[in-house]
């Protein structure tokens, strides 16, 4: 009796300990769940922000400035980027990913950016006659050495990013995102206006990287101590080298067509692909980090229950899918009335590479979506072979078209995404065993509708007018209209996904 009653005690205390285990899950789960839907409202509250911002700016500015002016920014872009990315050396996305980082991870990697930034900059600066030697442009010179000090400022905040990207605290991030875009415009502005040409751009861009050093040495608590641990860092070190690679390699493949296009082509050529590239950056690519820099920690945090993680997926993906294609058509089919009426005809000649770039908006978001999933398991390693792929797609696509034209090399870039995009879209299909029927049918779903769309555009909206007005005010409610029409009669899911995740977080309406 006596066995009976301690083994029942047992039973009991057992239960209990489980049931106190699943409700801290249970809290912890919802605890994520409001975190990711707050960082999500604010990073697309920052991204739209931020949109709006720099897309007046830069539509006012390229009404002043020349397109030779864009084309001189375009020479240096390639090897900005590069210094860039070998500053952080994947330290953020290692700190974000680390289970657990210490202060002494923070203040290693500050003190390693800031001194790789210092080399990087010296090289730079000494680099410079070279660079204007290669292109013939000797104001190229001190373009790239004053252009070149935002590596070392960007250096100054990279590890407070991390740690607010990991806390999910966007809210402070887009706040002082806004700032810095908004000193950022009104330099460039002023200087445009004032007759600065080049310079405008270039000052424009430093503005914007000291307003967001600054905005986030005043608001973030967190400051570097004197101290650099080498086991910290080979341990940061054995997850960033791999992003860093990526990195690199990305700058290098992606960035490669400014200097070839600058090579080979006149100045005004290079500013019409300059100002597409920076048109698409401002709406695929921002829209894109919007997303995945808040997916990335909370998959993270979720890595250990495959139920949930494979859940939350292959819902995400299909809310990703139903916001960003028809994103993607209405940038494409609207952007001729929009750049005629906004940017004056003299810019008509960068829509055709406009057009090719939005292109990429089917894909890329996506293609990114699944690389942060892959980084959030874990598997940099497979990310970062999966990423050399893409690029050397992208490198026999330059060896195939660069004397081809313009166009044709945007287009080879658009196809290496699409690949390894459907490469990736496998990847993690097979490695978190996902139904790929639940992927495979709203895709299909939903590149009906975009046909289905864009026929309508192209068969009947174009020839109802001449006015650039009303085309684009026609475009730009039709077609969505017809979309979410067209949603509903193919009952695509994601839809009703994104109208319950909206209704069900009051955070996307009040931001609390």
């Amino acid at each position: 009796m006596r066995s009976r009653t301690g083994r029942s005690g047992s039973g009991n205390k057992g239960n209990k300990r489980r049931d106190e285990a699943g409700h801290a899950n249970s809290r912890f789960m919802e605890s994520l769940k409001a975190k990711t839907a707050r960082g999500l409202f604010w990073s697309i509250i920052d991204s739209f922000g931020i949109y709006l911002v720099r897309f007046g700016f830069s539509v006012v500015i390229a009404r002043t400035l020349a397109p030779e002016d864009y084309g001189l920014m375009g020479m240096i872009v390639i090897f900005i980027s590069l210094g860039q990315m070998i500053m952080q050396s994947g330290f953020s996305m290692a700190l974000i990913q680390k289970k657990e980082s210490s202060e002494t991870d923070h203040s290693t990697a500050f003190w390693f950016n800031l001194g790789t930034a210092l080399a990087v900059y010296l090289i730079l600066f000494f680099s410079a006659g070279s660079i204007a030697s290669f292109f013939g442009k000797p104001i190229l010179v001190n373009i790239t050495r004053v252009a070149a000090l935002g590596i070392i400022v960007n250096s100054l905040c990279s590890v407070q990013v991390a740690i607010l990207s990991r806390t999910m605290d966007f809210r402070r991030l887009t706040w002082i995102n806004l700032v810095s875009a908004l000193v950022s415009g009104i330099t460039g502005l002023i200087l445009a206006l004032n007759g600065f040409q080049v310079w405008a751009l270039v000052f424009q861009t430093l503005a914007g990287s000291v307003i967001y050093m600054a905005g986030l040495w005043v608001f973030s608590s967190w400051r570097p101590r004197a101290v650099f641990d080498m086991a910290s860092f080979r341990s940061l070190f054995g997850f960033g080298y791999k992003i860093l690679l990526q990195g690199l390699t990305d700058v290098i493949f992606t960035k490669a067509y400014f200097p070839l296009i600058g090579k080979l082509y006149s100045a005004p050529q290079l500013g019409y692909y300059t100002n597409a590239s920076r048109f698409y950056d401002i709406f695929i690519r921002q829209s894109s980090n919007s997303v995945t820099r808040v997916i990335f920690p909370a998959f993270s945090s979720v890595q250990e229950d495959p139920e949930r993680f494979n859940r939350n997926y292959t819902k995400s993906f299909n809310m990703l899918s139903a916001i960003m294609f028809p994103a993607a058509l209405l940038l494409i089919i609207a952007i001729r009335p929009f750049i005629s009426l906004a940017l004056t005809d003299k810019w008509l000649p960068a829509v055709p590479f406009m057009q090719l770039f939005f292109a990429e908006g089917f894909f890329f978001p996506l293609l990114m979506f699944n690389q942060n999933i892959i980084l959030s398991m874990g598997r940099s390693g497979l990310s970062l072979k999966i990423d050399i792929a893409r690029k050397a797609l992208i490198l026999l696509s330059i060896l195939l078209f660069f004397r081809t034209g313009i166009g044709a090399l945007i287009a080879g870039q658009v196809t290496s995404t699409a690949l390894i995009f459907a490469i990736t879209s496998i990847a993690v299909v097979r490695l978190r065993k996902i139904t790929a029927m639940e992927i495979i049918i709203p895709l299909a779903k939903l590149a009906l509708i975009m046909i289905m769309c864009l026929l309508l555009n192209n068969l009947v909206i174009e020839r109802l007018s001449d006015n650039d007005w009303l085309l684009l005010l026609m475009k730009c409610t039709l077609i969505p209209a017809v979309f979410i029409l067209l949603g509903w009669l193919f009952r695509l899911g994601s839809l009703r996904d994104i109208r319950e995740f909206v209704a069900q977080h009051k955070i996307l309406r009040t931001g609390e």
